[in-house]
């Protein structure tokens, strides 16, 4: 017998499975983000958010789970591909997970933002 619980678990809720989400940022057509959620198996989710841009200004960035607030920051892209990375681990609640990565240039104003339910 299969319990209520075991039902309503999210079908990409499996360890190893992940979602993702990527594609280009508002104001400027050479920057680009992805955004992947996947489980650990042990309760907890693992978030990447990463921008790909050709500058290295200073990006404001934050997560939500869920609509609340879980990380945000600042970082300037210093690798030779001028892209920055942001992994967090946020607690698997049950469900789907709503789950956003939003990052802003503070020079130029473009905005990357990805969504992905899990």
């Amino acid at each position: 017998m299969v319990g209520a619980a075991a039902l309503a678990t999210a079908p990409g809720a499996a360890a190893g499975d992940g979602e993702t989400d990527r594609g280009g940022c508002r104001g400027d057509s050479t920057s680009s983000y992805k955004l992947r959620v996947s489980a650990d198996g042990n309760g907890r989710l693992t978030v990447v958010g990463s921008v790909f841009s050709e500058d290295d200004d200073v990006w404001e960035w934050r997560m939500r789970h869920n609509d609340d607030f879980s990380a945000k920051g600042e970082v300037r892209a210093k690798d030779a591909d001028r892209s920055f990375r942001i992994s967090r681990s946020m607690i698997d609640l049950g469900g789907a997970d709503d789950i956003e990565f939003r990052a802003e240039n503070t020079a130029n104003g473009v905005i990357c933002k990805g969504e992905v339910i899990f």
